[in-house]
């Protein structure tokens, strides 16, 4: 596969599947996409039919005699081919420099979906094992908690608990039993979601590689990283070489005022036996019309493709500032919850040792182990964040995608 942003890769669907290859695999894949790049073949089409020049065109006719007869009069005829090459040669070039553009046009607009689709593809492939560590984590406290609360009834029936501390169990089994199963929910969706994207059958198995740890978050440059936008970004490429194909319809249509030549052969005899033959050019006056609707279109058209690249600039560096603040508002919420987590579980250890010992009481114990677990899934929830808004500003600035999720 050729593409301009993306890696090549060995394919192995017997090993687990690296974030590349995923990419790679929704390009290749991906319903959607095979449909698109049929659009490059007509673009192709429509390079080859701009150089193509008109056909010429030959009329003959035939008088017939009908009175006097004998007279030594014949049935007259005539005949004439005519050939619009000074006019076709005039704009052949402008044709085929618009259309070339056009067709650079799509397939950058093509790439840019791959891109966008790859993109996709690879978010759903690392948002996934965070989501499956956490339904993992979820459903281990769910099992504890429904532990917990069979103990606690059981010590309820020994009449050992009054009723308060039954009814406190039973809430806290409900809430993580609710916990664990949209921690389910959403591993399922995106596991559904991700086949699709892969164009693979919803309940198709797929095995992924793991995700590697982030590396450290540094504030990076954003008029750098704009900077890189406008020059790496696939659809700002296309929207430039859409302004080129409009600026040649332009050129088109500014030919398209001058008069229009074209010669003509002319051959004929009359009924009088006369031949004769003789050229002729034919040509449009530009009086009234002159084209100038066509100009004004194409212009208006020309106008409309340059605002549309600004405003998808100004977008641009809008979605990286926002990334960039959300990133850092992230990473530092994910560092002060690793250093709490670093203090809650020796806490939450010690006092399970503690309880099985008969120093505090179980509850206790539990409630320290309930509060790590809940710190546990919100670091899990942060490093999700964290690294999929990594991979999305890489997608923002058009970087590739290699190695995208784990560095800034």
């Amino acid at each position: 596969m050729s593409h301009p942003a993306l890696p090549k890769v060995q394919l192995d669907f017997a090993q687990p599947l690296s974030l590349d290859e995923i990419s790679v695999i929704a390009v290749l894949a991906n319903p959607d996409l095979r449909a698109l790049r049929a659009q490059q073949r007509v673009a192709d089409a429509q390079i080859f039919s701009a150089g193509l020049l008109a056909d010429p065109q030959l009329s003959l006719g035939v008088d017939r005699l009908m009175a006097p007869s004998g007279q030594g009069l014949a049935n007259a005829y005539a005949g004439s081919l005519t050939l619009d090459l000074l006019g076709a040669l005039m704009t052949r070039n402008v044709e085929i420099e618009g259309a070339r553009s056009a067709a650079t046009q799509v397939r950058l607009d093509i790439a840019w979906q791959e891109w966008n689709t790859a993109g996709q593809a690879r978010l759903l492939a690392l948002r996934l094992p965070y989501q499956l560590k956490a339904q993992r984590l979820a459903r281990r406290a769910a099992d504890d908690a429904n532990a917990q609360l069979d103990r606690t009834l059981v010590a309820a029936a020994n009449r050992d608990l009054n009723g308060d501390e039954v009814e406190s169990r039973r809430i806290a089994a409900a809430d993580a039993e609710t916990r664990a199963l949209a921690a389910e929910r959403d591993a399922q969706t995106t596991q559904l979601e991700l086949n699709r994207v892969l164009g693979l059958q919803p309940n198709e198995p797929l095995t992924l590689t793991a995700v590697a740890p982030l590396d450290h978050w540094q504030h990076p440059d954003e008029s750098a990283l704009f900077e890189n936008a406008r020059q790496q970004r696939l659809d700002l490429q296309a929207l430039a070489a859409g302004y080129e194909s409009q600026q040649a319809a332009v050129h088109r249509a500014v030919l398209g005022q001058y008069p229009r030549v074209s010669i003509v052969l002319n051959r004929a005899r009359d009924t009088s036996r006369v031949h004769t033959f003789g050229p002729a050019i034919t040509l449009d006056i530009p009086l009234w019309n002159r084209n100038r609707g066509a100009i004004a279109s194409t212009e208006a058209d020309r106008d409309r493709l340059q605002q549309e690249y600004a405003a998808r600039l100004h977008q641009t560096r809008a979605d990286i500032a926002a990334l960039v603040e959300a990133q850092d508002r992230d990473e530092r919420a994910r560092a002060a919850l690793a250093e709490q987590l670093e203090s809650i579980a020796p806490i939450a250890e010690a006092l399970q040792h503690a309880a099985d010992r008969g120093d505090v009481t179980q509850p206790i114990a539990e409630s320290a182990k309930a509060a790590l677990v809940d710190k546990q899934l919100a670091l899990l929830a942060l490093e999700q964040a964290c690294a999929e808004q990594r991979l999305a500003l890489a997608l923002s600035v058009g970087h590739s995608l290699t190695d995208a999720d784990s560095k800034s």
